[in-house]
C-alpha cells in the first residue's frame, strides 16, 4: 500500500460556529437495504476506535471517529486530510450469539473509501477497491461466541492513481472538484441469513406485455415463492421466469406506485419491490425525437445534485435530509435529479421511487490525471473538438488497462445494484470526458446489459455519435441551441446548464467563490435565471429540447452556484420565479 506522498490541500470546517453538532441516536440506524429487506439486521454505525498512521505496523487508537462520516467531515469529530500514505485503522466489538446450526454472518459495508482491508478476530477477512461500490464478506467462520473483534484498515488514494474518485481531489482548484472523504462514509450492519439464502432479487417491467422478468440469484439452486399483491407464485431460482401481471399500475412521477414482493426460498424471507414503468426514444408529433414515460412524453426538468451534504461532506446527517431535497424540488415543480458522479445510499433511491422523482444516475468517474486539453478544450473550441476523433486514452488518464477494467467492473456493480429502482431513468456512463475510454464500447455494452434505461455515454463533450442523446453542457453560451449537423438523429438534452454563483452572507463559509458568471443579489439572480429560462422553454415548446439540468441544487465548498445555499437554508431564487418557469416546461408533460 506504498503510495508517494502528496499533500492533501483540501478544505476543513475547522473554524466555523455550525460544527457542534449533536445526534440524539446512532446516525443512519434505520435498516439500509430497502429493496431487499429481512429481519436480521445489527447497525454496527456509532463510535468506533480509530488510529491514523503511516503503517499498520504502529497503531495508537487515540481517536474516536463517528461512524459513517468520512474523516474529512465535522460530525466525523475527527475533521482530518488523509494523505494518500496514511492509513485509517478502525476497531469496534461486537457480541454475537453464535448459532448451533449452520448460518451465514455477513459483515455489509455499504462505501469505505477507497482500499479496505477487513479483520475479524485478528483473522483476514478480505479486501476490497473501489470507494463506490458495495461489498460484503461472509465472517461466519471467524465469528465466536460472545465479544468479537473487527479491524478495518483504509487507504484513500484520491485522485493520486487510478481508482474512482468522483469529484474528490487532494488539491482542488477552488473551482468544481471538492476535498476528499476518506475512510467509512456509509452504514456498515451486519445480518445472519440461513444455510441457503436469496443473493439478489432482479426485477425487469415488460410494460408491453403487461409482465415482468424475475431473477432471483440464491446460493443453491431451488425454487423460490414470491408473493405480488394477490398473485402467490412459484418460480425456479437462478434462472429468468416472466410473470403475467393480473393487476397493472404504472410508476410515474405523478403516481409512484411501488409493487411489494414477498419472497421466500427455504427458510429464508425477503421483501423487495418494483416500479412498474418503461423509459424510451421515439418521434412525436412533431416529427422530432422525444422521451417517452410509459408511451406519454416526459421532459426530463431537473437539477444537478453533487450529493454533499453540510457538515458530512459525502453523507447526510439523516435519511430525512435526502426527503427534503426531494420534496423541496418537488415543490419548485422539477421532476429529475441527476445524481452527478457519485452513488448514494439505498434509501435515497427508494426516497425518490416512492415519492416520484425521477433520476439521472452518473458512474463515477476515475482514471489517472486528466489533461488540460481533454477536460477544457472540447466546451472552448465545440463544435470542432467534440468529435470523436478527440478521444484519448492517453488525455484521460486511461493509459492502463487495470483502470478500464476496474471501471467496467464498477458499472456493472452500479446496474446490478440499482437495478430495482424505477425512479432511475437514465445512467451518465462518462462526464465530459473526465476517465472516457471506448465510449462505443461501453455504450453498446449498457445498451445490451440493460435495456429499461436510456444512456448519456458522454455527458458534455466528446461525443462519438453513440448516445442516446445529443448532450451538452452549456453554462454561458446565451442561446444554448443545438448545433450538430444531424438535429434531428437523436433528442437534445441540455445535461447541464446555468452555475451562476451568488454568495448569501453568513451561509457561505468557503473564502473564494466560483460560479459560471456571478450576481451580488438574489435580484440579479432572478434576472439571469429569468432570462435562461424563457430562451429554453422556447426551444421546449418546439420540441427542439427534451431536457434541462440547472447546476445545481447547493452551494458546494468554493462553489457558489447552487438553487440552496450549502445548508439548504436559504433559497437564492425567488421561489414563484423558479415555479412559473417549470409550470411552463410542464405543460408540455403528457399527463398520466
Amino acid at each position: 500500500m506504498d503510495q508517494k506522498k502528496k499533500k492533501n490541500n483540501g478544505f476543513l470546517y475547522e473554524n466555523l460556529k455550525h460544527v457542534e453538532y449533536h445526534f440524539d441516536e446512532i446516525p443512519l440506524n434505520e435498516y439500509p437495504r430497502p429493496n431487499l429487506k429481512r429481519k436480521s439486521f445489527v447497525c454496527l454505525n456509532g463510535y468506533w476506535d480509530l488510529a491514523i498512521c503511516q503503517n499498520d505496523k504502529e497503531i495508537n487508537y487515540d481517536k474516536k471517529v463517528l461512524v459513517p462520516f468520512a474523516v474529512e467531515s465535522p460530525l466525523s469529530g475527527v475533521n482530518h486530510l488523509l494523505e494518500p500514505d496514511e492509513i485509517l485503522v478502525y476497531k469496534r466489538v461486537f457480541n454475537y450469539k453464535k448459532p448451533a446450526e449452520l448460518k451465514h454472518l455477513f459483515l455489509n459495508c455499504d462505501g469505505i473509501d477507497q482500499i479496505c482491508e477487513v479483520y475479524i478476530n485478528n483473522n483476514f477477512v478480505g479486501k476490497h477497491v473501489g470507494g463506490y461500490t458495495k461489498f460484503k464478506f461472509d465472517i461466519s467462520e471467524f465469528a465466536i461466541d460472545g465479544e468479537n473483534e473487527i479491524i478495518i484498515k483504509v487507504q484513500d488514494l484520491t485522485d493520486s492513481s487510478y481508482h474512482s474518485r468522483g469529484k474528490q481531489c487532494l488539491n482542488p482548484n477552488h473551482q468544481y472538484i471538492y476535498s476528499s472523504s476518506s475512510g467509512i462514509y456509509k452504514p456498515i450492519w451486519l445480518e445472519e441469513v440461513n444455510e441457503n439464502f436469496i443473493e439478489s432479487v432482479k426485477f425487469t417491467p415488460l410494460v408491453d406485455e403487461n409482465s415482468v422478468r424475475i431473477l432471483i440469484k440464491t446460493n443453491v439452486d431451488g425454487i423460490a415463492h414470491l408473493k405480488i399483491g394477490n398473485q402467490i407464485i412459484d418460480v425456479k431460482t437462478n434462472e429468468v421466469a416472466i410473470i403475467n401481471l393480473e393487476e397493472v399500475h404504472l410508476w410515474s412521477p405523478s403516481h409512484p406506485y411501488l409493487y411489494i414482493v414477498n419472497i421466500k426460498f427455504d427458510e429464508d424471507e425477503v421483501e423487495s419491490y418494483f416500479g412498474f414503468r418503461k423509459i424510451e426514444i421515439k418521434k412525436g408529433r412533431n416529427n422530432k425525437p422525444q422521451i417517452y414515460l410509459n408511451n406519454k412524453k416526459i421532459i426530463l426538468n431537473g437539477v444537478l445534485d453533487q450529493g454533499y451534504y453540510y457538515l458530512g461532506n459525502l453523507t447526510p446527517k439523516s435519511y430525512l435530509d435526502y426527503k427534503a431535497d426531494i420534496l423541496a424540488l418537488k415543490e419548485l415543480g422539477f421532476n429529475t435529479i441527476r445524481k452527478h458522479i457519485k452513488i448514494e445510499c439505498d434509501m435515497f433511491y427508494y426516497l425518490c421511487d416512492s415519492l416520484g422523482m425521477l433520476v439521472v444516475q452518473d458512474f463515477v468517474n476515475g482514471g489517472e490525471k486528466y489533461s488540460f486539453a481533454q477536460t477544457v478544450f472540447p466546451r472552448l473550441f465545440s463544435p470542432i473538438l467534440n468529435r470523436p476523433w478527440f478521444e484519448s486514452d492517453k488525455r484521460s488518464g486511461r493509459n492502463f488497462q487495470e483502470s478500464k477494467d476496474e471501471f467496467k467492473r464498477e458499472m456493472v456493480e452500479t446496474m446490478d445494484t440499482l437495478w430495482n429502482y424505477p425512479s432511475i431513468v437514465v445512467y451518465t456512463i462518462f462526464n465530459e470526458s473526465w476517465g472516457q475510454f471506448d465510449t462505443k464500447d461501453n455504450y453498446l455494452f449498457c445498451k445490451s446489459y440493460d435495456g429499461s434505461r436510456l444512456f448519456d455515454a458522454s455527458s458534455g463533450w466528446i461525443d462519438t455519435g453513440y448516445n442516446d442523446f445529443y448532450s451538452v453542457h452549456a453554462y454561458t453560451t446565451p442561446k444554448r441551441i443545438r448545433h450538430d449537423k444531424k438535429k434531428f438523429n437523436r433528442p437534445y438534452y441540455l445535461s447541464e446548464t446555468g452555475g451562476r454563483g451568488y454568495e448569501v452572507k453568513g451561509h457561505f463559509d468557503y473564502g473564494k467563490i466560483w460560479g459560471q458568471g456571478y450576481s451580488k443579489d438574489q435580484a440579479d439572480m432572478d434576472l439571469k435565471y429569468k432570462d435562461m429560462y424563457e430562451a429554453l422553454i422556447k426551444q421546449v415548446n418546439k420540441g427542439d429540447l427534451v431536457g434541462i439540468i440547472y447546476t445545481q441544487l447547493s452551494d458546494i465548498e468554493c462553489e457558489a452556484n447552487g438553487l440552496f445555499t450549502f445548508d439548504r437554508e436559504v433559497l437564492k431564487i425567488t421561489k414563484k420565479l423558479v415555479q412559473d418557469m417549470n409550470q411552463q416546461i410542464n405543460i408540455n408533460i403528457e399527463e398520466d
